[in-house]
């Protein structure tokens, strides 16, 4: 619980909750008054009505008759109080009010509020009839010549009392609002708070986990959509794409010790062969040596490429591409050496929307599929059919596929994932020459480019069933 109310979430949320209730509280104090505001104006127009009212009447009637007309009024069921006091004796005459109210003696012609014992309206009990009430009153002198003195003093008022009980009411019915929209936001804030706590408890977990070593923990998805759910997707393809470079560079580091361990002795082997030989065998020897070195840095550049594709260091800013005219120029390029080493091409393009890329690692994609397919497809001088195929087409659902299909022997289903790795190779492929890099360094551009990468046989019945290796690229929103 006490962690719980230290989180940033549940003050935060008690911050907003005592906000939220200062504004119910300032809106009702703001209704508050409007209302009775309105209220104690129409009271007070009221009396100032009736006191026009009576001094029409006392114009046009005798006194006698004008206290009769304040006795019946005085006797009406409602909330009107009158008192009729002689002038100048002080005398009370007629009305509802056994005295004249202190506050009258200082308010002048001013509204006042004043306390009294009057009955109920309803009530036929004795000790109902003597409750304090509450009422607002004005004082009313009555002349019977414009220069001579009062012969009435006449008190107008309005019974308040059940409007202040609505007012007090009201009152504690507004604070109660705000206090229960504390407790409200403060029991909100712990629930909030404490599912919160759950999910950053995963994360924490998690973390503590992979900080241990374990690369293959992940945070746990709750389906929930939220930007927690967000946040927790966005880590776990991070971490994918941190185990995937540790995979990748403890491979490398691996398969250099492995594999060019080779190279290396042999380039020393000749060199000492070399240097004990002489005239054209020395030649013939260096010239070995020089092409296996370079092999080697190839090999070392397609390593460095790779890592550098992964690590989203050269994909630089993208910008709006077609991949259809990259295909183009790409087969352009290389038509001369697919046709000397004895295939044929088929190129088929269709328009298609652009994607968000690089041009350059594009190009170096279609580069490394025709240089593969050349690599392991069947010529025609060889008994095969010899066809590569590029196809560039949007799919239904608006990507755009990119294709390269050779008529080679093919790729075992289950050997799929196996040939995307680096430095993988097929067992009937070791006397190829490649390092086994090339479609690596397909998958790592079509990682960057968030595009899907398949493979599939081109022709799977044929004794050469081939290879089609496809790339699906996001069109641009």
């Amino acid at each position: 619980m006490l962690r719980t109310l230290r989180t940033t979430s549940f003050r935060f949320t008690l911050i907003y909750g005592l906000m939220f209730s200062a504004a119910v509280a300032l809106l009702g104090a703001w209704g508050y008054r409007v209302i009775f505001s309105s209220a104690s104006a129409e009271i007070e127009r009221i009396i100032d009505e009736e006191i026009v009212l009576l001094a029409e009447v006392y114009a046009q009637q005798t006194p006698g008759d004008f206290r009769g007309v304040i006795r019946q009024r005085a006797a009406w069921r409602d909330n009107s109080i009158y008192m009729l006091i002689g002038a100048p004796t002080g005398v009370r005459l007629e009305g509802d009010l056994t005295s004249l109210p202190e506050e009258a003696l200082a308010s002048g012609n001013a509204l006042f509020e004043f306390s009294y014992d009057g009955r109920l309206l309803d009530a036929d009990d004795p000790e109902s009839e003597a409750a304090k009430r509450k009422a607002v009153a004005k004082l009313a002198q009555f002349r019977p010549a414009e220069n001579a003195d009062p012969a009435f003093i006449i008190l107008v008022g309005r019974d308040i009392t059940d409007q202040e009980s609505l007012r007090d009411s009201l009152s504690r019915a507004v604070v109660r609002i705000a206090l229960a929209t504390v407790v409200l936001g403060l029991v909100l804030g712990l629930v909030f708070s404490s599912s919160l706590m759950r999910k950053v408890d995963a994360m924490n977990k998690t973390a503590r986990a992979i900080r241990a070593g374990d690369l293959s923990q992940r945070i746990p998805l709750t389906g929930a959509g939220d930007e927690m759910e967000q946040l927790a997707q966005n880590l776990n393809d991070m971490l994918d794409q941190i185990e995937r470079l540790m995979t990748g560079m403890k491979e490398v580091s691996d398969n250099i010790a492995h594999d060019l361990r080779s190279p290396l002795t042999r380039i020393r082997n000749r060199l000492t062969t070399a240097m004990e030989s002489e005239g054209e065998q020395q030649r013939e020897d260096l010239q070995v040596t020089l092409t296996e070195a370079e092999r080697m840095i190839a090999t070392f550049n397609e390593l460095l490429s790779i890592a550098r594709i992964e690590s989203g260091e050269v994909t630089g800013e993208k910008e709006p591409i077609n991949i259809a005219e990259i295909a183009n120029e790409m087969v352009e390029l290389y038509e001369p050496a697919i046709a000397e080493a004895g295939f044929g091409l088929n190129l088929e393009t269709k328009t298609v929307p652009q994607i968000r890329g690089s041009r350059a690692l594009i190009s170096q994609a279609i580069a490394n599929l025709l240089d593969n397919a050349m690599k392991y497809g069947v010529s025609s001088d060889n008994g095969g059919q010899d066809l590569i195929e590029v196809r560039v087409r949007a799919t239904k659902r608006g990507r755009v596929l990119l294709s390269v299909a050779d008529n080679g022997p093919g790729v075992p289903e289950d050997k799929h994932s196996h040939i995307i790795q680096r430095y993988s190779r097929l067992e009937k492929s070791r006397t190829t020459p490649g390092n086994g890099l090339g479609l690596s360094l397909v998958a790592a551009i079509a990682r960057a480019h968030e595009a899907d990468l398949k493979l599939a046989p081109t022709q799977p019945e044929n004794a050469n069933p081939g290879l089609k290796i496809m790339i699906r690229f996001r069109p641009i929103d």
